[in-house]
């Protein structure tokens, strides 16, 4: 094995040292990054716990749109 090919190792991230040694813009553009990512996955988490609150019936469970009819009678007496 040499150096660098570890698969559990991932050298191209973000690191405090890297952070601290970052300019500020780069800075700035990471803090957006992550503000963006928060964002997107709280507007995806509301869509979806709005869309299972919407389309939960507290009850009855409906299973056709087809409409109920009575037992029918036998059509010749016993």
């Amino acid at each position: 094995m040499f150096e660098g090919d570890d698969a559990a190792h991932c050298s191209n991230g973000l690191t405090a040292t890297k952070f601290r040694e970052s300019t500020d813009a780069e800075r700035a553009t990471f803090r957006k990054w992550i503000r963006g990512m928060v964002i997107v996955y709280c507007a995806l988490l509301l869509a979806f716990g709005i869309g299972a609150f919407v389309n939960s019936d507290s009850g009855r469970t409906q299973v056709s749109n087809l409409p109920s009819h009575p037992t029918l009678a036998p059509s010749r007496p016993d």
